[in-house]
């Protein structure tokens, strides 16, 4: 059964801000866009890289290794990118200034 667990507090996550946190052992990406707060499994299905390392464009985040593009809100691959396997995504909820992630 899955839970909500605290991982940070919005402070830390201001916007365009990405940020890797650790829950239960796995790790996730937590990043601001748009005001608002996504968490993407941060171990790319492609190449086990880092994803939290790699650029943030609007709701985009490339990973590093091998720039594998997926979508924050959904944890979708794009098509141009082959490998692009798609990430798991957590939700996510806000009470005060503190950040759950549902794992």
């Amino acid at each position: 059964m899955a839970d909500f667990v605290k991982v940070a507090t919005t402070d830390k996550i201001s916007e365009g801000r990405k940020m890797k946190v650790d829950v239960n052992g796995i790790e996730i990406m937590l990043t601001n866009v748009s005001g608002k707060i996504y968490a993407l499994e941060d171990v790319c299905s492609h190449e086990q890289c880092s994803i939290s390392d790699g650029d943030l464009e609007g709701f985009v985040i490339t990973c590093p290794c091998h720039g594998a593009k997926y979508d924050v809100r959904n944890g979708n691959g794009f098509k141009e990118t082959p490998w692009g396997l798609g990430q798991e995504t957590f939700e996510v909820k806000i009470e005060g200034k503190d950040v759950f992630v549902k794992v």
